[in-house]
């Protein structure tokens, strides 16, 4: 008995903040903002952050996922890159703002202009085999290429707005969504089919694009609540599926299968569903900016770059899972017990939130440490649950306590190794 009491002591006094399911992988010397980042497996992958002081080093290349970087030699300045597409480790393109899209062949040892036109921008990239790609930008552009980028061809579109993201389920069947469209082909982009979508205003960008298959999809948009829409029909309608008022635009997206997807949004947060966007729990992360790309290139290791170039990553698909259970007010707050109870490595928390306001929920070492901070954020009256992920701690007895408000309670959890 006293020593639980010491522990509740502690409990209290300790506020040693972690976020353990995503973390600072790299921060980089000068500041910078990044737009673009792909993997090819977990530990070798490129970005692109966005330098203003001369140098052409904007290119960054690990091959030990994210421990080190080594910057590359891009040949402009101030050149903003939105978009990379990795075909192998050492066969990479990109492109960017001034019309500009670049290849190496050697893993970044030498990045070859293959096009250039200061009049347009292109922020969609991908290919569908090793001599055929798409890019896709302002004013409607598409371009495609049948020779590994050595000429590109200029396609007729039926929009003249801004296109964003890119996605084929096969060489002849692709989706580019953009401001306003969500263009399809099934000829391999000799035409285009406008497939509408749903959009609030003429304003509202798809941002990033994932077909599962031939006919379900999804698509996420640049609003301030960040909108995901899908279609199981190949594109001929769409369903809103999810909003999150003030968790920011969603930026970019990744599936690591049919069910499991991420996106990251304009708050510092992540979306993530395991049930094929039927539900999307939040993950926290350290940062509160724009987070504008997301890769993962295994179903657990995944990255992320920011507005300020700090490179996060997660080795246990970032863990925490929130989920709505019921929208109906309860009649108090109330933490209930986790299960299963012991556990390894995954346990679910639930609790009732009776008023609007922020939920904490940490986890405490039986010496009163703040080993893992699982929930911190705003939530509406209703039961939520949260998946914990014991990844990184040591079995023993652990203690788990809610704070909203003025409301706080404590249980005990045992993870089993």
């Amino acid at each position: 008995m006293k020593k639980s009491y010491l522990f509740l002591a502690a409990i209290f006094l300790c506020s040693n903040l972690s976020f353990a399911q995503w973390a600072i992988q790299y921060t980089p010397g000068q500041s910078q903002s990044s737009y673009t980042m792909k993997f090819f497996n977990e530990n070798t992958g490129y970005y692109s952050g966005v330098l203003y002081n001369g140098s052409t080093f904007n290119i960054y290349k690990t091959t030990n996922g994210g421990v080190n970087f080594v910057a590359q030699n891009s040949n402009f300045t101030s050149q903003r890159y939105m978009s990379i597409f990795m075909l192998h480790p050492d066969t990479v393109f990109i492109s960017g703002n001034y019309g500009k899209i670049l290849r190496t062949v050697n893993g970044g040892n030498n990045w070859n202009t293959i096009y250039s036109d200061t009049t347009k921008q292109f922020w969609g990239l991908f290919f569908t085999s090793s001599n055929t790609g798409y890019v896709a930008g302002i004013g409607g552009t598409i371009m495609k290429t049948t020779n590994k980028g050595d000429n590109w061809t200029v396609l007729v579109a039926p929009t003249m707005t801004s296109l964003d993201g890119i996605y084929f389920v096969n060489e002849n069947t692709g989706y580019v969504g953009g401001a306003n469209v969500f263009l399809k082909t099934t000829d391999a982009g000799q035409t285009w089919v406008n497939k509408v979508g749903n959009f609030i205003s003429p304003f509202e960008t798809a941002e990033a694009v994932y077909f599962s298959d031939a006919n379900t999809g999804y698509y996420c948009t640049n609003t301030t609540n960040c909108r995901i829409v899908k279609t199981t029909d190949g594109g001929d309608t769409w369903s809103l599926i999810h909003t999150n008022e003030g968790i920011g635009a969603g930026w970019d997206m990744s599936f690591t299968d049919a069910n499991t997807g991420y996106i990251c949004t304009g708050a510092g947060k992540v979306l993530k569903t395991t049930n094929a966007g039927l539900n999307w729990g939040v993950q926290n992360t350290p940062l509160s900016e724009n987070l504008y790309t997301i890769h993962f290139p295994s179903a657990a290791t995944g990255y992320i770059t920011s507005w300020s170039g700090k490179v996060l990553k997660t080795t246990n698909g970032g863990a925490t899972f929130i989920s709505e259970e019921n929208s109906t007010i309860p009649d108090k707050y109330e933490l209930f017990q986790n299960y299963p109870n012991p556990f390894n490595p995954e346990t679910t928390i639930r609790w009732q939130m009776l008023k609007p306001g922020n939920a904490n929920i940490s986890v405490y070492d039986i010496n009163g440490k703040q080993v893992s901070v699982v929930v911190n954020q705003t939530f509406q009256p209703g039961t939520y649950s949260v998946t914990f992920n014991a990844n990184g701690i040591s079995s023993g007895v652990y203690y788990y306590k809610l704070t909203s408000g003025s409301y706080s309670a404590v249980k005990k959890m045992i993870v089993v190794k």
